[in-house]
């Protein structure tokens, strides 16, 4: 193969796409901990500390809100190579990467190779993925072991092979173990439409369903006793109840009314392939209304739509809510963009690529406007990946490159390179500002022997994850008087908490560490623009005192 030919353009920039997405991958397993990534964090550490896999804590109270799957990962990572950032994510990434693996095999399994192959692009390269593998959340992991349940179910329906069958209930148990029963909720969704919509009732209520529900239920043992040990019947009632059926209803959590807020959120959570998704999107529905039953499958369809509409209208919101869905929309994205391909369509295929383009254009705007204003490089060996990028996405248009080349490779060079400059430089200069980690680091270098770490008035959990010693939450400061330290003693506070320590006749500050603080779960656009970075900022206190 001669240099210089349009395959050896295409291999070339194919391995840079490559190595700019793991890259990527890279940068991000550093970043420091934030919002609810923190609070994992902290529970992890008990169990790597504790040795306690059931009973899962935070600050020294019951923990109830997630199953342990996440912890368990963390602490084993916490073992490899101690408390760090990386040690946290690396068995989550991986696991996670295990997941883009299923989407492969569910796309095949449904479809083809090309189907599956295509689909890991698509996942492995859309903002979501980026995002959730830098701040890690239970939905990484929860994504996978739904993606496994659901490939392994269609793999069953036709094989009819018990292995596929009980892989199936193993995963919808590790799906519950990840984050509760919304992990049987959605396979269940994907099975029972197709059952329905293939008028295939013998096989809906077969007593077989039974037995891989009883599978399921003993693989997600863990997450049970834990709860019960804990919180006794309650802690069912919870994990099967309140914190699902609450978030619908707002009465637990969320006030969002929203009924469009997923729909806007997959533009920029699937970015850069969201016109290409509501391209598929289109042509899936339309070829549903056309065939009817006759279409090949529905497990994607009421894996997706069931539990879309109805994280649609509940008041509980949040992006990654519905992480566990994009692997199956990467998979319809592969099917639709393969046979746009495939069949040629000259005019559809140009009305994609053409939109497509334009996206790649905003892409490369937004690129040049982070990296020259919002937040400029320390070095300019940062901005390399943005101009490999930009040099590749010039060759593809100018090169008479395949359609398929020409469609999807500017996309990974471009979402890899702008997520590399964010996780490399971005967001390194922004958590510098978030002043509980900055605190653990003055505590660990100046505290002595004995001397303890108070968290008062702050609600994030960064503070109970980072430090040498365990933090203890302060609710209030009668707790001190309740139970006075014998040494000297730190607090991490905000300006009331300052006020009520100043006030305090029995309190007497030693030292006083102002820190300019803006929580990276909250940023927002006064945070973002230079212009206006310091006046989002707030003042928190790290303060050395004594009791008189």
């Amino acid at each position: 193969m001669k240099l210089g030919t349009h395959n050896s353009r295409q291999l070339l920039l194919t391995g840079f796409a490559v190595l700019l997405t793991v890259l990527a991958y890279y940068f991000g397993l550093f970043i420091d901990l934030t919002g609810d990534a923190g609070k994992y964090g902290a529970i992890a550490r008990h169990v790597f500390e504790s040795g306690d896999l059931i009973n899962l804590k935070i600050h020294g109270e019951a923990y109830d809100q997630k199953p342990p799957l996440l912890f368990w990962l963390a602490a084993l990572g916490f073992k490899l190579g101690g408390l760090q950032n990386w040690t946290y994510k690396l068995f989550p990434v991986i696991y996670s990467i295990a997941g883009i693996y299923f989407t492969a095999k569910l796309g095949e399994t449904l479809y083809n190779k090309h189907t599956g192959k295509l689909a890991v692009v698509f996942l492995g390269t859309s903002e979501i993925y980026f995002l959730f593998t830098m701040d890690v959340h239970t939905d990484l992991i929860l994504q996978a072991n739904v993606t496994l349940a659901i490939w392994q179910l269609a793999n069953y329906l036709k094989t009819r092979k018990a292995l596929n069958f009980i892989w199936a209930f193993v995963a919808i148990g590790l799906a519950m173990t990840s984050k509760g029963p919304i992990g049987a909720a959605i396979p269940a969704f994907a099975l029972g439409t197709h059952l329905i919509l293939k008028k295939d009732f013998k096989q809906l209520f077969h007593q077989k369903w039974l037995l891989g529900i009883a599978i399921a239920f003993l693989i997600a043992t863990p997450a049970f006793l834990g709860l019960v040990n804990q919180f006794g019947l309650k802690g069912l009632k919870f994990f099967f109840i309140t914190n699902n059926l609450g978030r619908i209803t707002g009465e637990y959590a969320g006030n969002n009314t929203d009924p469009f807020f997923y729909l806007h959120s997959l533009l920029y959570l699937f970015i850069p392939w969201s016109t290409l998704l509501i391209f598929a999107i289109f042509r899936e529905f339309r070829q549903i209304k056309q065939e009817g039953t006759n279409k090949s499958e529905y497990l994607t369809f009421g894996g997706i739509w069931i539990f879309f509409i109805i994280a649609s209208i509940s008041k509980g919101k949040a992006p990654h809510y519905i992480f566990m869905l994009i692997p199956m929309f990467a998979v319809i994205c592969s099917k639709w963009v393969n046979i746009l391909i495939e069949n040629k369509n000259g005019k559809a295929l140009k009305i994609v690529l053409y939109t497509q383009n334009t996206l790649y254009t905003l892409l490369l705007i937004f690129s040049l406007i982070t990296a020259t204003y919002l937040f400029p490089p320390k070095k300019l060996i940062l901005v390399v990946p943005l101009i490999v990028a930009l040099a590749g996405y010039i060759l593809t248009l100018k090169s008479n490159f395949s359609y398929k080349y020409k469609l999807i490779l500017p996309g990974v060079l471009l979402i890899s390179s702008l997520n590399i400059y964010i996780n490399a430089n971005v967001l390194p200069k922004a958590f510098s500002y978030q002043a509980s980690t900055r605190a653990a680091i003055l505590y660990d270098v100046n505290a002595e022997e004995g001397e303890k770490l108070y968290n008062y008035l702050y609600r994030q959990y960064e503070l109970f994850f980072y430090p040498k010693t365990e933090t203890i939450q302060l609710y209030s400061m009668e707790r001190l008087k309740e139970n006075p330290p014998a040494h000297n003693f730190w607090i991490f506070t905000n300006q009331v908490g300052l006020d009520s320590i100043q006030n305090n006749a029995q309190i007497s500050i030693i030292e006083n560490h102002p820190l300019k603080n803006r929580g990276m779960n909250s940023a927002g656009l006064q945070f973002i623009l230079p212009d206006t970075r310091e006046l989002s900022l707030n003042t928190m206190y790290l303060i050395k005192a004594y009791r008189k």
